[in-house]
C-alpha cells in the first residue's frame, strides 16, 4: 500500500477555449492520476485527460450543483492521501471566484503538498474577445471585481461604487444587474454609463450585448445563452466600436458622465 501523500495541483483551465490553456497546465494534466473538473465550456478538454486517470465531474452552474464544495475538498484529500497525483481543474483562474482559496486552506490543513497553476481569467478574456480593454489611459486606471450573488446582500458603499473611476467587472450578476444599476444611478452614477454583457468568453459562440445603466433599468439585461456571462460597467466599453455581430440595446454612444 502506498503511504506517500500525493501532490495536488490547483489548475486554471482558462476561460473556456482549450487553446487558452497554458502549456504548464497541459503538461500537468497529462500526468494526472485523478482529475476533478469543473463545468468546462468546451467538451474537447476531455481529450486531454489521460485514459488511465480517475475522473470526477464536480462542476457548478446556477441551480445545478453536482457536488458541494465540502464534497469536492473531501475527494481531493482522500485521493491525495492514497498517494495519487490529483489535478483540480478549474475554469478561468483558480483564485478569481474559483473557490481555490478554500481548497488551498484544506490542503494546508492536511499538510498535503500542492502547486497552483494560474489560468487565463474570463475577466480579461471577455473584454479582449469583445474588443475593449479593462484599463485605458484617460478612461480607466483601475478595475473593480464584484460578485453579483452577494453584493446586494452586503453592506455595500454604493456611493463609493457610483463614483468609481475605472471599470467594474461583475461576475454572476445578470439576475441582480437591474438593482445594481438602480443603486449606482441613485448614488450619483450617470444613466448613460455604458455596460457590456459578454457571454461564453473566448468561444465561437461568444455574444456581446451593449447597453447602459439607464437602459438596464428600463429594459433589463438578459442572457441569450446558458453559458456564463460577465458584465462590464464603465467608459472603456465605448472603445468597442460598432460591430455588426454585437447586440446594441438602443445604446446612445454619446452623453455626459461617460
Amino acid at each position: 500500500m502506498n503511504t506517500e501523500v500525493g501532490k495536488v495541483y490547483l489548475v486554471g483551465a482558462g476561460p473556456g477555449n482549450p487553446e487558452l490553456m497554458t502549456l504548464k497546465a497541459l503538461r500537468i494534466l497529462e500526468k494526472a492520476e485523478v482529475i476533478l473538473y469543473d463545468a468546462l465550456l468546451d467538451s474537447s478538454f476531455l481529450e486531454f485527460f489521460p485514459s488511465s486517470s480517475i475522473v470526477h465531474y464536480v462542476g457548478k452552474r446556477a441551480g445545478q450543483h453536482s457536488a458541494t464544495q465540502e464534497e469536492i475538498q473531501d475527494l481531493i484529500v482522500r485521493y491525495s492521501l492514497q498517494g495519487k497525483t490529483v489535478v483540480r481543474l478549474k475554469g478561468g483562474d483558480p483564485f478569481v471566484f474559483g473557490r481555490g482559496g478554500e481548497e488551498l486552506l484544506t490542503l494546508r490543513k492536511h499538510k498535503i503538498p500542492y502547486e497552483i497553476i494560474p489560468g487565463v481569467s474570463a475577466l480579461s478574456a471577455g473584454s479582449s474577445g469583445a474588443g475593449f480593454p479593462l484599463t485605458h489611459r484617460g478612461l480607466s486606471r483601475q478595475v473593480l471585481i464584484m460578485d453579483g450573488h452577494t453584493v446586494l446582500q452586503e453592506d455595500t458603499d454604493w456611493k463609493w461604487f457610483a463614483e468609481f473611476k475605472g471599470t467594474i467587472a461583475l461576475f454572476m450578476g445578470t439576475s441582480s444587474i437591474v438593482q445594481i444599476s438602480k443603486n449606482l444611478i441613485d448614488n450619483g452614477a450617470s444613466s448613460l454609463v455604458p455596460v457590456a454583457l459578454v457571454e461564453n468568453a473566448s468561444l465561437k459562440n461568444q455574444k456581446t450585448t451593449i447597453t447602459s445603466l439607464g437602459r438596464i433599468i428600463e429594459e433589463g439585461l438578459s442572457k441569450q445563452s446558458s453559458g456564463p456571462g460577465i458584465i462590464y460597467i464603465g467608459p472603456v466599453v465605448h472603445l468597442i466600436g460598432e460591430n455588426p455581430e454585437l447586440d446594441f440595446q438602443g445604446f446612445a454612444s454619446q452623453g455626459e458622465g461617460v
